[in-house]
């Protein structure tokens, strides 16, 4: 993409359209959040709301919210009950104290140009400039889960920690970056029937590594 036009930004509510096609070309139906869904977010916490922009085009999305340790440990079974089934009006808390990633997604034919990186990247930046940021987390998705069935999802997951062994892509996203898992939960997400339901919690540093 060398000479192109690429802009990182925060989104607006006028971007809510743009934002779900993305969603709706990244992730299986039955999970992709609707134009609504992103209006909401934006109102709530726009801040926390990013797109990547190509040539004005609208083609990479990664949205946040800051959540409280409560929250995180009464609501973090389900996703419903931690992002307020993906509105965030009941579940962010302007002075919360971890900043959830939620979701990203690229168009098809923008992957392979670390777009996706670069939008994770931002939110982690953005989250370690926050006065009163303790812990940066997200739920990811073992999304391959369905073709490895004949192992556990805990050798599933572990698996993605071995780098001589085969590695969710979707987890690998995340470990690769020096994220780390946390725990797995079972029914996190029921209709997502590629990871068999299943959400795993990561965690990202809240401050560089100078190693």
């Amino acid at each position: 993409m060398a000479g192109c036009t690429v802009i990182l930004r925060n989104a607006n509510k006028s971007d809510a359209a743009a934002m779900a096609h993305v969603e709706q070309q990244s992730w299986p139906p039955e999970l992709a959040a609707d134009e609504d869904l992103f209006r909401i977010r934006v109102r709530t916490y726009p801040e926390g709301q990013w797109v990547i922009e190509h040539h004005r085009l609208i083609v990479g999305v990664a949205t946040a919210q800051r959540i409280t340790t409560t929250c995180l440990s009464d609501r973090g079974d389900t996703y419903a009950g931690v992002t307020d089934h993906g509105r965030f009006q009941r579940s962010h808390d302007p002075f919360g104290e971890i900043y959830q990633l939620v979701g990203v997604g690229v168009l098809p034919d923008h992957r392979g140009l670390q777009l996706g990186r670069q939008l994770v990247d931002r939110q982690i930046d953005f989250a370690r400039s926050v006065v009163g940021i303790e812990r940066i987390v997200g739920f990811t998705r073992p999304a391959r889960y369905h073709v490895r069935s004949d192992l556990s999802i805990q050798e599933y997951v572990r698996s993605g920690t071995d780098e001589e062994a085969p590695i969710d892509p979707v987890l690998a996203f995340h470990l690769k970056a020096g994220a780390r898992v946390v725990s797995i939960h079972a029914n996190f997400r029921p209709e997502d029937r590629q990871a068999a339901g299943y959400g795993v919690l990561i965690e990202y540093p809240t401050r560089l590594s100078l190693i």
